[in-house]
């Protein structure tokens, strides 16, 4: 349970530690990335509204007399209407001022509708106009032509629907203003398609089922009337028109303009901005005629025209996809690495809880070792002091030697394993022959494996290069070992060849769950193996010697016995 609420609290407040980072990293960069829009939009904008105003003042030249005044206005506003496509993209609305904050033209939600106005020989000449539906038509037939204008359908094959053609069928021009007689509506059906499944051309038919609109108008000025023209649509057909129609407020409001004027500072800064929410944002600029200003005596800029311009954009629209794929993709990333680094902490404190919990039972284990001898020197002491039993001080004295011995040897054995945990033991590698080293460990332990019945045997020849005092020592505690717990009349076997040391001991199995224990310090198998005399620190002291010589090890149980062993190269 402990353990559970433990690694709980390590990955919660982990990921809690990087989810924290992450919303301040992406927040910083989604404001960065906004600003950066926010100049970039200013600077399109600025070099778009230059580009507008060098339309404006070249018409303004060809229509402008000596005194810089419009000679014939309507013509002026015809010019711009025809060029509205270029003037007034991206959202974009416009007005001209005269040079005394006069509106002489603004753009609007009207529809834009082209005609043949002359021909002269085989020059055929195309006139622009404004059509204002709601001044000639209900609201239910504007929807409708609405539809018709706007209508995408899929076409499939030839013969499908198209789309429509919207045309007029006579009219009367009142200046720049188109007085519709009828609208005719007319079916086109695909006839031929590209590669890709477009439609490449299309047709329609006039006829009696086509819908016709009619605005019921009767001429009583003598206006000019003409028998056909086409209708192109509104200018900004993919934008909000509510939006549309605030900006156009912002143009053609003399008062701002004004104000615009009088904070001018250079040709390309006079702008200013307002936002709507916090993606949304409104620029509006005003520019003067031939992008230059006179100052009057009054110290006031002054142009003979003004050309005003707004546009709303939305910082969302053009962050968007590259806001989600940074959150997304640092999302990802980011709970990837606190996932791992949660893990890997998680493991950090298991391995803690684990050394710390095997040095408490190093530590009872070492004061239950040393307690013994310790309790053995000082009854005899004791007894040597009262002059108890004194034909025995001879025998007090040896054993008190012999307790000592087994003390430091304790002690010893702890400092060697003390040192090789913690990597401070020098190897010095030289050539060492197994074999030898088999020999001798047969030859030191003869008279126990004499005593016990115990046939040792030895089989085969390496050589490796290795600490040959460390691999005695890792040879010495195996054979130990095996010597403890292999039975009266028993088998010690070493086997090596070319890439392995194999030391078998007949005898009873080590729980299978204690294979990996045993080499933990002060941890043993089942107490049915034997009853063991060591300190418990020979398998630890072994474990170390050969992983500081990278050589993989093991202990597996056989059908009558374990077997210990290593790998070598």
């Amino acid at each position: 349970m402990k353990q559970n609420q433990t690694k709980q609290t390590i990955y919660i407040r982990i990921l809690g530690a990087f989810l924290l980072t992450y919303l301040v990293l992406m927040a910083g960069f989604t404001f960065f990335l906004i600003d950066r829009e926010k100049k970039i939009v200013t600077m399109e904008l600025g070099i778009f509204a230059r580009h507008v105003n060098n339309n404006v003042t070249e018409i303004l030249q060809e229509q402008v007399n000596s005194q810089n005044q419009i000679e014939d206005i309507v013509k002026f506003k015809k010019e711009l209407i025809r060029q509205l496509s270029f003037l007034t993209h991206s959202g974009t609305e416009m007005a001209v001022f005269t040079g005394d904050y006069e509106l002489i033209f603004n753009t609007n939600d009207y529809l834009v509708c082209s005609y043949a106005e002359r021909v002269e020989g085989t020059k055929h000449y195309t006139g622009y106009a404004y059509l204002n539906l709601r001044e000639w038509f209900d609201d239910q037939e504007i929807t409708e032509l609405e539809h018709y204008l706007s209508a995408e359908p899929r076409a499939k094959e030839a013969g499908d629907l198209s789309g429509y053609s919207v045309s007029l069928e006579g009219f009367w021009l009142d200046n720049e203003m188109v007085i519709p007689d009828e609208i005719r509506v007319v079916p086109m059906h695909a006839s031929s398609f590209d590669e890709e499944g477009n439609v490449i051309s299309a047709g329609g038919t006039h006829d009696d089922n086509n819908v016709i609109y009619a605005s019921g108008y009767q001429d009583n000025r003598d206006l000019p009337y003409f028998e056909h023209g086409g209708i192109q649509g509104r200018n900004n057909p993919d934008y909000d028109r509510l939006s549309l129609a605030k900006l156009r407020e912002m143009v053609i409001d003399k008062e701002k303009l004004k104000a615009a004027v009088q904070d001018i500072i250079s040709l390309s800064e006079n702008r200013s901005e307002g936002r709507r929410n916090f993606f949304n944002y409104q620029y509006y600029l005003a520019i003067p005629y031939k992008n230059a200003v006179d100052m009057i005596d009054s110290q006031e800029p002054y142009s003979e025209f003004w050309t005003a311009m707004a546009r709303e954009v939305d910082l969302w629209d053009r962050c968007a996809s590259t806001l989600a794929f940074v959150w997304g993709s640092c999302l990802l990333a980011f709970i990837m690495v606190a996932w791992i680094l949660a893990r890997q902490t998680y493991k950090t404190y298991q391995k803690s809880e684990a050394l710390e919990s095997q040095r408490q039972e190093m530590t009872n284990a070492q004061a239950h070792d040393l307690k013994t001898p310790l309790s053995i020197i000082s009854g005899y002491a004791q007894n040597l002091l009262e002059n108890v039993h004194t034909e025995k001080r001879e025998h007090y004295a040896e054993h008190i030697l012999t307790n000592i011995d087994r003390m430091d040897k304790i002690i010893q054995t702890m400092l060697n394993l003390s040192k090789l945990e913690s990597d401070s033991w020098q190897i010095k590698l030289a050539e060492v022959s197994l074999n030898e080293i088999g020999k001798k460990m047969i030859s030191r332990y003869q008279p126990v494996c004499e005593e016990k019945s115990i046939m040792p045997q030895l089989e085969g020849e390496a050589g490796i290069k290795a600490d040959p005092t460390l691999m005695e020592r890792v040879m010495d505690n195996f054979f130990v070992n095996a010597l403890e717990h292999t039975p009266d009349g028993g088998i010690i076997r070493i086997k090596i060849t070319e890439n392995k040391l194999a030391l078998y001991n007949s005898g009873s199995h080590i729980p299978q769950e204690k294979l990996q224990e045993i080499w933990q310090p002060y941890k043993k198998a089942d107490m049915s193996r034997g009853d063991t005399k060591g300190t418990g620190l020979g398998l630890s002291i072994a474990r170390g010697i050969l992983e500081s010589h990278k050589f993989p090890y093991g202990a597996e149980n056989t059908d009558d016995g374990v077997v210990f062993w290593f790998k070598f190269e």
